[in-house]
């Protein structure tokens, strides 16, 4: 088909898909008649042109368009899409993608659209299996449940740490304890670790928790905020499962993606609605007294912002 449009937030299977067709592409035509482009430097007559420009010792021409905007003004483009040439093979790629614009249509009526939307956590772990498969890792299932955990169903993120866990296992069978070790959960996880570390009253789990993201340097307000998204969170679900709806329309009734919304649901049932309002409470408290001004922070002194999570964490006690 002469025009493909990939959109959707899993960036890392588009990249391998258009990977794929830029090496079969290759094999069969060579690479002087591929064109790569990045979007936020080609306008619309760029890409005609690109697209137009008949092949060059070589019967068919690849064209990729990387992250297109679809705010950005795109009749002629839109236009161009239903001439492409016979010769040509256009793909854009979006992370996301507006079906109401008339570029939209265009490639949906005359090429082929395929959404990228994230993997369902089943999903990811089926994908998981067969990398770990692939690149010939020993792991024990534990390991496995555990780094799907870190890894919040990021695919680039799963292939860089089983590189990283290959390279230390060798032959040996990578264990549970392996992947806690070797392997940093996502800011996110971290975040969820330690959330789940003060519903379960475990207070020492959630201060080494905290200090854990401080020594790694991530920035204590980022931080903060991620707490509070977090409780907020747990206070829709609350709302959300008491009308009994399944995890995944909780997922897109709250744009979350399936793995915040599956851990976070075993999660919210540490608290009770009034600690939840409670937590809010707390946090909100810190917020203003930062924005007033009544409590300093800086990133060379963040002393007093860390002493007022930890008082948080430990009003959970």
């Amino acid at each position: 088909m002469p025009a493909l449009l990939f959109f959707g937030e899993h960036n890392f299977l588009i990249q391998k898909e258009v990977q794929r067709l830029v090496a079969e592409f290759k094999q069969q035509q060579g690479d002087l008649n591929l064109a790569i482009l990045e979007a936020r430097e080609s306008d619309e007559g760029k890409i005609i042109a690109a697209a137009e420009t008949p092949p060059f010792l070589g019967k068919a021409r690849l064209v990729i368009v990387r992250d297109f905007d679809f705010k950005k003004s795109s009749e002629r483009l839109a236009n161009f899409i239903m001439s492409v040439p016979e010769y040509t093979t256009l793909i854009v790629t979006a992370k996301t993608a507006d079906a109401r614009t008339k570029l939209f249509k265009a490639l949906r009526d005359s090429g082929t659209v395929k959404e990228f939307a994230p993997p369902k956590p089943a999903e990811f772990k089926k994908w998981l299996a067969a990398e770990i498969t692939r690149v010939g890792l020993a792991i024990e299932p534990a390991a496995v449940e555990l780094l799907a955990t870190f890894t919040l169903g990021d695919c680039a993120a799963a292939v860089n740490e089983l590189a990283k866990l290959k390279t230390f296992a060798g032959t040996g069978k990578i264990s549970r304890a392996d992947v806690r070790a070797l392997t940093h959960p996502n800011l996110h996880v971290s975040v969820f670790n330690l959330t789940d570390a003060i519903g379960a009253r475990r207070i020492e789990s959630a201060l080494a928790d905290l200090h854990d993201i401080v020594d790694r340097g991530e920035n204590l307000v980022q931080i903060f905020f991620m707490v509070v998204r977090q409780f907020r969170i747990l206070l829709n679900l609350n709302a959300l499962a008491a009308r009994n709806l399944p995890p995944a329309e909780i997922a897109r009734e709250l744009k979350l993606h399936p793995f915040v919304v599956q851990n976070s649901l075993q999660q919210a049932r540490n608290f009770s609605e009034a600690e939840l309002l409670a937590a809010h409470a707390k946090l909100l408290a810190i917020d203003v007294a930062m924005k007033t001004g009544r409590l300093n922070y800086s990133s060379t002194n963040p002393g007093e912002f860390a002493l007022a999570l930890e008082k948080f964490i430990v009003s959970f006690a």
